[in-house]
């Protein structure tokens, strides 16, 4: 089959997929190329899961439509996509990670993407890739990836170029040799096998991991290193025990690996977390504000219970927000076992602009109210400690906070109150579709904590009046 790649447009037949090429542009330069497909059966009211392939050394945009991952994808439905990543010898650096990211948004914006089934498969160079965006991104309200496939990926890049006496094109990209610069291989590896504290491959525990490597291959013995470590760990692992191939995604049988990614969808909210953060953000509901020193991870490990959170670790970082406030809390439980120097609280409540706080309550657990001050949609609590109530945080505190939610009718947000706004609302009601929590909020138009129709009865008056 020959398969011709279009620049803003189409080829269309019974015969083959539609591939476009695209552009990231930033400032008015180009800084990135990547190429997509849109499956025969798209349908721009249904959202479609999206594999991301990562070519191998020495390719492009375009060298992954050599393996039929293209062919699966367009026959399941999904989305493909193929980035450039910068360079033709990159090896998943913090730039072509980011670039990476913003194309993942541009399809977002411009198709109906399945952010729960965003797919990443990789060979070689890029067989690793997957796995390392995937412990790089964990906030939930960017792309995350909800399982990851490799082919003879470099799963520890300290321990590939240490093996080669130094690799020229990772000394390029992470800007020197690992013993230089070690903090940027470790934070650009799936694993580093030498010392777990400087490892990334915590963040892995939910992101369901394929392993391939040809029979021949002498680095086989990586991806069974790596599949050992996390076993028990990570509960939805494969690695090939009769390998084929040679090398990179000759190794791969294409159907078997998106037959295997298809089974699975993103965890964006587990009860704990094991967290190495190799700079300040957010990972599942911790979010790390600062970091103290820029060349070693922020390892933060907590649970939840069933009405609270515990903290056991945070280090090197000074201020942590829970993202635990998307509804009231009412005796939340919030025990912390490490000292904290700040301490905030926020959520999806917070950044709603309907969202109002009507009451804030937290005390310590025999009973001692702590103030607060609410910055950048964040409640930040007064420092606390034990007896004799010296800093930094720690103890077990409650957290009662009110919060109501103002409804213009626009239930859905799409920007305006109109007939689609009525029509969830009844969906609700007669039980054929159900609101989320920040749909119904919105939807209690009379905030009578029932949605009936009397707000239905609001909601068209608000669009009348409009």
């Amino acid at each position: 089959m020959v398969k011709k790649l279009l620049i803003l447009s189409a080829l269309a037949s019974c015969f083959c997929q539609e591939i476009f090429t695209e552009y990231l542009i930033e400032s008015q330069d180009t800084i990135d190329v990547f190429s997509y497909q849109i499956p025969q059966g798209y349908d721009d009211g249904t959202a479609h899961p999206l594999l991301v392939a990562f070519h191998q050394w020495g390719g492009n945009e375009n060298s992954t439509y050599s393996t039929t991952f293209d062919e699966e994808a367009n026959a399941r439905g999904w989305i493909f996509m193929s980035p450039y990543g910068g360079s033709g010898n990159n090896y998943n650096h913090q730039g072509a990670q980011e670039m990476v990211r913003k194309e993942i948004l541009w399809l977002v914006d411009h198709y109906a993407v399945d952010l729960d089934r965003i797919y990443m498969v990789g060979g070689s160079m890029g067989g690793a890739a997957g796995m390392i965006y995937a412990n790089n991104h964990l906030n939930p309200d960017q792309p995350m990836v909800a399982a990851a496939a490799s082919g003879s990926g470099i799963l520890d890049c300290e321990q590939r170029a240490s093996e080669m006496d130094g690799n020229n094109s990772m000394i390029e990209w992470f800007g020197g040799n690992w013993d230089e610069v070690p903090f940027e291989y470790h934070r650009n590896s799936a694993i580093y096998f030498a010392d777990s504290t400087q490892s990334m491959h915590y963040n892995l525990q939910y992101t369901p991991i394929y392993l391939d490597f040809g029979v021949s291959e002498t680095h086989r013995i990586h991806a069974e290193e790596m599949y050992e470590t996390l076993l028990g760990y990570n509960e939805n692992m494969w690695i090939d025990t009769d390998p084929t191939g040679s090398h990179g995604f000759s190794v791969m049988d294409e159907q078997h690996v998106c037959d295997w990614l298809s089974e699975f969808t993103l965890l964006s909210d587990p009860p704990s977390v094991h967290l190495n953060l190799d700079e300040p953000g957010r990972g599942y509901f911790f979010e790390a504000i600062n970091q103290i020193n820029i060349t070693d991870f922020i390892s933060i490990d907590g649970y939840k219970t069933d009405n609270g959170l515990i903290i056991n670790e945070y280090e090197n970082s000074d201020s942590l927000a829970l993202h635990i406030l998307n509804n009231s809390l009412s005796d939340y439980l919030l025990e912390v076992n490490i000292n904290i120097n700040k301490l905030g609280i926020t959520g999806s409540a917070m950044l709603n602009e309907n969202t109002q706080i009507d009451s804030i309550y937290v005390t310590t657990i025999d009973g001692v109210e702590l103030s607060y001050t609410v910055e950048d949609n964040i409640i930040w609590l007064e420092n606390y400690g034990l007896p004799p109530y010296e800093l930094p945080m720690y103890g077990n505190f409650i957290l009662n906070i009110e919060m109501s939610v103002s409804s213009d009718g626009d239930i859905n947000e799409d920007g305006s109150c109109n007939i689609q706004d009525i029509i969830l609302i009844i969906s609700h009601i007669i039980g054929s579709a159900f609101l989320s929590d920040d749909q119904a909020a919105l939807a209690d138009m009379n905030d009578d904590g029932a949605i009936d129709i009397m707000d239905i009865i609001m909601v068209i008056n608000v669009i009348i009046e409009g």
